[in-house]
């Protein structure tokens, strides 16, 4: 039923106590619990039991899961809790007594899973809730990327690099530690030994104790406990029977072996004490790093905030000094008038015409010359693609016979890198022409300009393309010519 999710299953279970429906959810994640309550039990029996506790606890919660919850991960949480609980229950006598099955849950084979096996499902515990449900489907239940993904709700992109981050986070705990571990290393090991084969039997007694625990209605029925009691009396009558085998068999130095199992349970005792006052510590330390972590990163936000804040102060400056020269522009355009007439010789009606029509071109290309400079300062110093761009800059008054398609802006570059160059004279730099030059009637060419600093020439040559060398002389940085 691997089509149909964790949450139909609960809620098929919930609501009509489909049988299939649980067996197909202790089939999926029996495993995972079996492997993390031997983790910590270090007895495959007491392991059991646990696990039997753990989907007693499912069957009877089946229908208060919240939509959003990943099962893995509760079953995870709730076996360390039950383990726990287990472990203070059975009390220093259980512990004295434990026996060489210690060692089944390491790898012998692996020495990396052997340094971060006592201490995995600490550091699991200590992950947020979306990083250990990410490492739960991936290695304790061998899902792919694109299970993992209809899982948790996301795409498969997204599932593996979550895993990816938890992998890192893990790999940086046991650092701390003194266990330093490659995240590739890492995966290996918990992809080869995270999970343990589940003992023969052991769904059918969970799905037994499960059932008639929720039927009954109690902590533990007495169902419940037959099967476990019958599980753990075939157990006992096994080693009873290797037991006397032995005693048949072995009988010499018994005194020595004798002395020598006390002295190794006085070890394992204290091995265990000092295990548990290990992981106390590293409790109380690990929120000490959480805050020190948060700490550092607001520190990294407060750095970023005074450069974010410096660079905003250089724009304010930046802005204030291109708003001075614009000022002083629109002043000179105001004092723009034509010029006085001055004694000059009796113009004919043609030359008059040709002098009224250059008066108007220039303030034109003085016009559009200031509508230019304001637009650059809108637009961080740079000049405008096209008329169009900084039409709206132009005064509300302004009229003229002249069309936009007879002029051409030459230069497209930074205004602000022009004005910083020293070795550019804004009143040399050529930004607007008039596209075509016009004779005039004395058989002259002549050509409108407008220049970087706000004012405008008409120019003559004596040829149509006369006006190249004295151009090439006045391109701005980024421009050369046509």
């Amino acid at each position: 039923m691997r089509d149909t999710n964790d949450r139909q299953l609960l809620q098929e279970y919930a609501t009509s106590r489909s049988e299939q429906a649980f067996s197909a959810l202790v089939g999926r994640h029996i495993g995972l619990v079996y492997s993390a309550a031997l983790r910590q039990m270090r007895d495959p029996h007491l392991a059991e039991e646990v696990t039997q506790t753990v989907f007693l606890r499912l069957a009877r919660k089946a229908g208060a899961f919240r939509a959003n919850v990943i099962l893995s991960g509760w079953l995870f949480q709730t076996a360390r809790f039950v383990a726990l609980e287990t472990l203070r229950s059975e009390g220093r006598r259980r512990q004295r007594e434990k026996k060489a099955m210690e060692t089944v849950c390491e790898s012998k084979d692996d020495p990396a899973w052997e340094q971060i096996a006592p201490l995995l499902d600490v550091a699991m515990a200590g992950l947020g809730e979306a990083d250990r449900n990410a490492l739960l489907l991936r290695f304790f239940e061998n899902r792919n990327y694109k299970e993992m993904g209809e899982a948790l709700g996301t795409s498969e992109d997204a599932a593996q690099k979550r895993v990816t981050r938890a992998l890192e986070k893990l790999r940086t705990f046991f650092a701390r530690r003194g266990t330093v571990v490659s995240a590739s290393v890492l995966a290996g090991a918990l992809s080869s030994s995270a999970a343990h084969a589940v003992p023969v039997g052991l769904a059918a007694s969970v799905m037994t104790v499960a059932l008639s625990g929720t039927a009954a209605g109690s902590t533990l029925t007495l169902g419940a406990l037959n099967v476990m009691a019958w599980s753990n009396l075939k157990t006992v009558a096994a080693v009873g029977v290797c037991a006397v085998t032995a005693a048949t068999t072995l009988v010499i130095e018994t005194r020595q072996v004798s002395r020598l199992r006390a002295e190794n349970q006085r070890v394992l005792a204290e091995m265990g004490r000092l295990q548990k006052a290990r992981v106390l510590e590293e409790g109380r330390i690990q929120p000490s790093n959480a805050e020190l972590e948060r700490l550092r990163e607001a520190a990294a936000e407060v750095y970023k905030l005074r450069g974010e804040v410096a660079r905003l102060r250089g724009a304010k400056d930046e802005a204030a000094r291109l708003r001075g020269q614009i000022d002083v522009l629109q002043t000179k355009l105001k004092q723009v008038s034509p010029p006085k007439e001055i004694e000059e010789p009796q113009l004919t009606a043609e030359q008059e015409q040709e002098k009224q029509v250059g008066i108007a071109k220039l303030n034109y290309l003085k016009h559009w010359t200031l509508a230019f400079m304001m637009y650059a300062e809108a637009n961080e110093g740079r000049m405008p693609n096209g008329f169009e761009e900084a039409r709206q800059f132009l005064p509300q008054e302004f009229e003229s016979t002249f069309e936009s398609g007879e002029f051409e802006i030459v230069f497209h570059g930074s205004l602000n890198e022009l004005t910083s160059r020293k070795t550019y004279d804004p009143s040399r730099v050529i930004v607007m022409r008039e596209k075509l030059p016009t004779q005039n009637a004395n058989g002259r060419w002549i050509r409108g300009y407008a220049f970087a600093d706000g004012h405008s020439e008409i120019h003559s040559a004596p040829t149509e393309d006369g006006f190249g060398d004295w151009e090439n002389e006045r391109w701005g940085p980024t421009l050369r010519s046509p």
